[in-house]
């Protein structure tokens, strides 16, 4: 396929599929075998089993250190034990048809690339949102890497600083962990320090990948439900008008063979706003238990760091302000994307009127009628299929949040 060997899919491809979260069996004709379904999700369901341990050995940790230790050093727990459940829901992904569908449509019909052809303007639409796409993508995985690499390098080199690491150790001394977990054996020596440390590299490059790289694909499919609205309002905008020779003593209509025109035309424009809005609604629906997780996430996780940055300890400060900012900034992001398609009702209400419905005969103008009815129906991914996500509900979130 055309569509998978683009750069920035090919880049998305080997990332997810480090993880067992590309669904490469539905791009492909291989018949089903004994172990079709272990070699597909066994990787995955591996991942999911390992997380669901980690959770109940962090809620252990949380419960046995409730009274002993400050909150400023718990909080970090709550935060790891919040992104698992994320991590969990999104691994059930690739099982589910709804997101396999989603992303075979995407790549077989929907993508700009099988639309580049139709139109000049198509051309440069699937040029621009090529550059954003590319853009997104090196974006992305430059955050991916440097998260999971910050954010075990800082209880390592805590370690070092604090001396745990030389021949003579502090009495009394602990080493740090970027994740506490409470295990049935002692952690406190280097041997099982070292394998709990890589063991955390391992999860964070893979709750790393499940953040990053889904909702990267997210933003992809949103950029190109973007340029297709895009074409669409062109196609409306430069509609064309009829051909008279004297405009000045003959009124503005389309003739009987140029209204048979107008009639296809509009047919064509009617049916391409029913393919995107099929594919908005089934893009909602493939993701709608996605959003609503992770906007949960951001509402509490939000508040957890917030109260923790609260204190003004230089400590919590130091340990939870880049963190604070960094997933806000991810909440800020993701919804100013989710944005793009939200904003696009108004032109697209404007440009159906702008038609030159007043030169048209009866029958066409009611098909303008209708289609000016259903642009007016808003445009936006739904969390649960209810709440619609975008600037509007991030600002709503953001200031619920800062008033507690």
């Amino acid at each position: 396929m055309e569509v998978l060997k683009l750069r920035y899919m090919k880049r998305i491809q080997f990332t997810l599929g480090s993880v067992g979260a590309w669904p490469s069996h539905i791009f492909e004709d291989t018949p089903t075998k004994k172990w079709t379904v272990i070699r597909r999700y066994g990787y995955t369901s591996f991942l999911f089993t390992l997380c669901s341990i980690g959770m109940v050995a962090q809620v252990t940790y949380l419960f046995k250190n409730k009274g002993i230790l400050k909150f400023i050093y718990l909080g970090q727990t709550c935060i790891t034990l919040l992104m698992s459940c994320v991590f969990c829901q999104r691994t059930t992904l690739p099982m589910l048809t709804t997101y396999h569908g989603i992303l075979k449509d995407f790549i077989s019909k929907f993508h700009l690339t099988h639309h580049k052809h139709t139109s000049e303007f198509s051309l440069h639409t699937y040029n621009r949102v090529n550059k954003l796409c590319e853009m997104a993508t090196i974006i992305q995985h430059i955050q991916l890497f440097t998260s999971a690499l910050m954010f075990n390098i800082g209880p390592i080199y805590s370690n070092y600083k604090s001396g745990m690491f030389s021949s003579d150790e502090p009495v009394n001394g602990t080493f740090e962990h970027s994740v506490s977990y409470a295990l049935p054996f002692a952690q406190n020596n280097k041997a099982w320090y070292t394998v709990i440390c890589l063991y955390n590299f391992y999860v964070s490059y893979n709750v790393g990948c499940m953040f990053c790289c889904h909702d990267l694909l997210i933003c992809l499919i949103v950029f190109h439900i973007w340029g297709h609205l895009n074409i669409f309002e062109h196609n409306l905008n430069f509609f064309p008008r009829p051909n008279t020779d004297d405009a000045r003593t003959v009124p503005l209509r389309y003739s009987y063979e140029e209204n048979k025109q107008v009639a296809q035309r509009l047919q064509d424009i009617v049916k391409y706003y029913i393919i995107i809005k099929e594919f908005l609604a089934n893009t909602s629906s493939a993701y709608s238990v996605t959003l609503c997780v992770y906007y949960g996430f951001h509402l509490v996780s939000d508040c957890v760091l917030l109260l923790e940055c609260s204190t003004l300890d230089p400590g919590a400060v130091a340990t939870y302000g880049l963190l604070t900012l960094v997933v806000y900034q991810q909440l800020i992001q993701l919804s100013v994307i989710f944005e793009l398609i939200s904003s696009k009702t108004d032109p697209l209400v404007n440009a159906v009127y702008g038609l030159p419905w007043e030169c048209m005969d009866n029958s066409n103008r009611r098909t303008v009628l209708i289609l000016l009815q259903t642009v007016q129906q808003s445009l936006a991914l739904k969390a649960c299929n209810m709440v619609p996500v975008g600037v509007q509900t991030m600002q709503a979130q953001i200031k619920w949040m800062c008033s507690i």
